[in-house]
């Protein structure tokens, strides 16, 4: 069994397909069923303007450009190479912008989106109050504000604790013994890793959205989703600080890949969804 093998790649709309960190994460299909939450989300109508904030490579703008061709779609995210690779596969079906959250305020006039999305990176916002209030600015009046997140306080069941320390653990054992410049912690790590769904209800609040919807889906997690979590910069930074995040990533992998062939599992993982309007 190869967890790192990728599935094919569905509703592709160029022929290129670029690789980046996060590709075998947006061709994974448990990835795509946890997106389909939040797409569901998204009330789409012929002519909306949407953004995708933090949108990566694009996979979550794929899905909301097939569901609805029409839209008028924006992505952002910090990352140019992404963005590069999010442009090469949708060509002029979307524009793309390099910019976070908060930068969204001075990215785009105000009142310039009938909803803003941002899918599987809410926790990485460091600044939350400050990214609300910016994502406010650009959403219209009634404008809704959609995101979701399974990397906060209360997403993980104890019961799969102990493979997560399992996995982390023997990653860095092997990593020492292979000489590799492991640091003692990983400085940096998102704050919003930390966060509980009460954190977010509040901040929406204090932001003044209202008519707030969360929502809590329980998932079972394969290997083949993992091998793919693994490949991805935050969860090889967190789990291996000080190595080359190709390397942490492939050495993850693999110490996964051992795991499971000893003693095949799945994880059970919660995500939460929210969903709130712009007065």
């Amino acid at each position: 069994m190869n967890a790192r093998a990728d599935t094919e790649s569905s509703g592709v709309m160029g022929d290129a397909e670029p690789s980046t960190d996060y590709a075998a994460l947006r061709r994974d299909p448990e990835y795509a069923e946890l997106n389909r939450a939040l797409l569901d989300l998204v009330l789409v109508g012929s002519g909306s303007a949407v953004l995708d904030l933090g949108c990566g490579d694009g996979a979550v703008s794929e899905q909301l450009l097939l569901r609805d061709p029409a839209m008028s779609l924006v992505g952002a995210d910090p990352e140019p190479a992404l963005l590069e690779a999010a442009q090469a596969r949708l060509g002029d079906r979307a524009r793309f912008v390099v910019g976070d959250a908060v930068s969204a305020s001075r990215l785009f006039p105000p009142g310039a989106f009938d909803t803003v999305v941002l899918a599987n990176c809410i926790h990485l916002v460091s600044d939350l109050d400050e990214a609300l209030a910016a994502i406010g600015h650009v959403l219209t009046g009634g404008g809704r504000l959609v995101f979701n997140s399974a990397f906060y306080s209360g997403a993980e069941t104890a019961a799969d604790l102990p493979l997560y320390a399992d996995l982390v653990g023997t990653a860095r054992h092997v990593a020492r013994m292979r000489g590799l410049p492991l640091a003692r912690s990983a400085a940096g790590r998102p704050s919003g890793l930390r966060r509980s769904v009460g954190d977010y209800q509040a901040a929406l609040a204090t932001a003044g959205f209202t008519g707030v919807v969360t929502t809590e889906r329980v998932f079972s997690l394969g290997p083949r989703f993992l091998a793919a979590l693994c490949s991805t910069p935050m969860f090889a930074a967190a789990a291996l600080p000080g190595i080359d995040r190709h390397t942490a990533a492939e050495l993850l992998a693999e110490t996964m890949e051992e795991q499971y062939e000893r003693a095949p599992f799945t994880i059970t993982r919660r995500c939460v969804y929210f969903s709130a309007a712009r007065p």
